[in-house]
């Protein structure tokens, strides 16, 4: 168990909520309001001066329980031989930590530890700025898991940036379950960078072991492309390991791209495809109407195979 203690004049509060409203006109529930997500988080700096800096980072995650496949069943308690069916949790708000970590900066260097970013999809979520609409390609498709617990190294330039890490690898809503930890590395590197337009390449690879000692292999990449005008970004990625409970090897990609077009400061025109496997396509297309820095609105068309959503989305921040 995690104890926090706040002095809360030395706390830099903020937050951020994501609400929805939903159409879909080919299921028997044809319409409803949704919290998609809502973080609030907790920032103290611990030191400060001209050489370090020090801090720590607490983050809260409210989310809703949405499929009862990915919830498994569930005991009411250690010693219970009860279970509850994994219908009777969906629809359920949930809260638990999502980042907790100390970050410590030193010149162009930086070390996290405790439970952290997933440094690619912070990259891509940097590139994609939409993430009231949808999650990251990695991220939606549950490729990555966005946080984890371990330690993490960071160089930092204007033409260049590395993270590298060891992690328990399970992900931050998982609890470790074997001795071995996972390495990821994450390289961003800006061969031209303008006052208009600046190119972004991006690479991530991750190794780790499951419990029956089967390895798993994640490699992606990326280029961004980004001016005052437009967005352009593609990704491919490739998972390459085992299942828990077989030695065969198990070969996926995704490959995505998305357009991002700001004719003015107001609204933004967005387009997004990804194809997962050789048999799933995502797509998103609407526009985005950004009211303040602090509210942001969406009006958009979604298709995930065969599901079809039309959706009233709004981010708003504190």
């Amino acid at each position: 168990m995690l104890i926090l203690t706040f002095i809360l004049a030395d706390v830099k509060i903020s937050g951020v909520s994501y609400i929805r409203y939903t159409l879909m006109p080919d299921s028997s529930l044809s319409n409803g309001f949704y919290i998609d997500r809502a973080y609030a988080n907790f920032i103290s700096e611990i030191l400060k001066n001209e050489n370090l800096n020090l801090k720590f980072r607490y983050t809260l995650d409210l989310g809703q329980i949405k499929d009862a496949g990915k919830s498994g069943n569930y005991k009411l308690n250690p010693d219970s031989t009860i279970k509850v069916p994994n219908s009777t949790i969906v629809g359920s708000y949930f809260i638990y930590s999502k980042y907790a970590f100390l970050e410590a900066a030193y010149k162009n260097f930086k070390i996290y530890f405790g439970q952290t970013y997933n440094f690619w999809i912070k990259q891509m979520e940097d590139i994609w700025v939409y993430r009231f609409i949808e999650k990251t390609p990695t991220d939606y498709f549950s490729i990555l898991s966005s946080a984890d617990l371990g330690i993490a190294f960071e160089f930092n330039s204007k033409f260049i940036k590395t993270n590298f890490g060891l992690f328990n690898g399970e992900g931050y809503n998982k609890i470790e379950d074997n001795k071995f930890k996972d390495l990821e590395l994450t390289i961003s590197v800006y061969p031209f960078i303008s006052n208009n337009l600046k190119i972004g390449l991006f690479g991530y690879g991750h190794y780790g072991k499951y419990k029956n000692e089967n390895e798993k292999i994640r490699l992606n990449s990326s280029l961004a492309i980004t001016n005052k005008l437009f967005t352009l970004s593609f990704e491919y990625s490739n998972f390459k390991g085992s299942t828990l409970t077989s030695q065969d090897t198990i070969n996926s990609s995704l490959i995505s791209g998305f357009i991002s077009i700001k004719p003015n400061q107001i609204f933004d025109i967005v387009l997004r495809i990804d194809r997962y496997s050789e048999d799933r396509n995502f797509i998103i297309g609407g526009l985005v109407l950004n009211l303040s820095k602090n509210l942001r609105s969406s009006i958009n068309y979604k298709q995930d195979k065969d599901n079809k959503f039309i959706n009233l989305q709004t981010e708003i921040k504190f």
